[in-house]
């Protein structure tokens, strides 16, 4: 699936149209863009997401007979070990039996993985919007390798088949393409790169393009680039038996776009590698994520028996005792390692709290029902 074709017809387009509404009442920073997003897909989902707290609810109170089906089971498989036929039918049985306990309770195991797979093509979709522009610069790259003139018979020069979304500071669209993708020459030749509007109406200066290497390295052993006054650029190969990866930078045209703590809705990781420091917004945005899931942890939490003096807790409820306690702690730590940008980790943050509202009221909708 091509992401990038449907950031470039569905996710821009439709932050565009928000930021217009937003624009018209007062709120100018695509920060309430993502706001207004979020709460309009969690609207949308609100009625699959009551009914996977329902199942939820429902799945808690029907625990204990569960965990007695379970425990029997165990007693029946320890008592046919020595008889793998019958073992194995016994398996049988107790899988349709428990899938007859779970229809006759109206509860779906699988019920609460629902909402959180229809919003992952949003999330993959905001991920790829906020990683390029105008949020953010975005590199097209062309491999480029040197050979001796022994093997000349390797030279060649393989066209780029797309460009990479580029969006002008009035939010029109575009697809930039560079006229090579791959290029193989001798050593001692030269290349002329140069850009080109493959689609859309958005306006790019090519004078705005940096040319460098790979993660903006202005050096590389076998190959030289040489920026021209009309924004093309020449690359050279200075000596055989190597290769580079030259990249475009196509410029980020929405700066100084904050949104109250947040500086670039492109920002990305805890650590900028550039200045050495951390990205203090990021950081903020990582501990709110942590919040919003301690709260729907805690409210979604199932009332554990209390451990009596002196008996073993039961492993399985030692089990939900620590992931109640662990899963916040490892999600948290999970966006301090992967780099999501600040406009995507927003989008996670208001879905997390508004999640956890709706969690709260369906619980209190439910929790008298099932007699919770």
């Amino acid at each position: 699936m091509d992401i990038s074709a449907i950031t470039y017809s569905v996710f821009i387009p439709l932050l565009n149209s928000i930021h217009e509404f937003t624009q018209g009442i007062g709120l100018a920073s695509f920060g309430w863009s993502i706001v207004f997003l979020t709460a309009g897909v969690k609207l949308i989902l609100t009625p699959l997401t009551y009914k996977q707290i329902k199942s939820t609810r429902k799945m808690q109170k029907i625990q204990p007979k569960m965990k007695k089906l379970q425990d029997d089971f165990k007693k029946k498989e320890e008592k046919l070990k020595s008889d793998p036929a019958k073992l194995q039918a016994a398996r049988v049985e107790f899988q349709q039996s428990m899938m007859g306990f779970y229809k006759e309770n109206e509860v779906n195991p699988l019920g609460g993985c629902l909402p959180l797979i229809v919003q992952m093509p949003i999330l993959l979709g905001l991920f790829w919007t906020f990683s390029g522009p105008p949020f953010k610069a975005k590199p097209i790259f062309v491999d480029v390798k040197v050979v001796s003139e022994a093997e000349a018979h390797k030279k060649q020069v393989k066209p780029a088949s797309k460009g990479e979304i580029f969006v002008d500071a009035a939010g029109r669209r575009a697809r930039i393409m560079l006229n090579a993708k791959k290029i193989t020459m001798l050593e001692g030749e030269s290349y002329q790169l140069s850009s080109s509007r493959s689609m859309g109406d958005a306006e790019l200066d090519p004078q705005d393009i940096k040319w460098s290497f790979f993660n903006n390295e202005t050096t590389n052993e076998f190959v030289s680039i040489t920026s021209l006054p009309d924004g093309s650029a020449t690359v050279t190969a200075t000596k055989a038996g190597g290769s580079a990866k030259v990249q475009a930078n196509l410029p980020q045209t929405l700066k100084d776009d904050s949104f109250f703590f947040i500086k670039d809705f492109g920002d990305t990781g805890v650590f900028n590698k550039q200045t050495g420091k951390l990205n203090i917004d990021i950081l903020i945005l990582v501990a709110l994520f942590g919040i919003s899931i301690w709260l729907s942890s805690k409210l979604n939490a199932p009332k554990l028996p209390e451990t009596k003096a002196g008996e073993a807790e039961d492993p399985q409820v030692a089990m939900q005792r620590s992931m109640s306690t662990m899963m916040p702690i490892m999600m948290t730590g999970m966006m301090l390692i992967i780099p999501l940008p600040a406009g995507a980790l927003l989008y996670m943050i208001v879905s997390g709290f508004i999640q956890a509202g709706q969690t709260y009221f369906a619980m209190q909708r439910y929790d008298k029902k099932l007699g919770l």
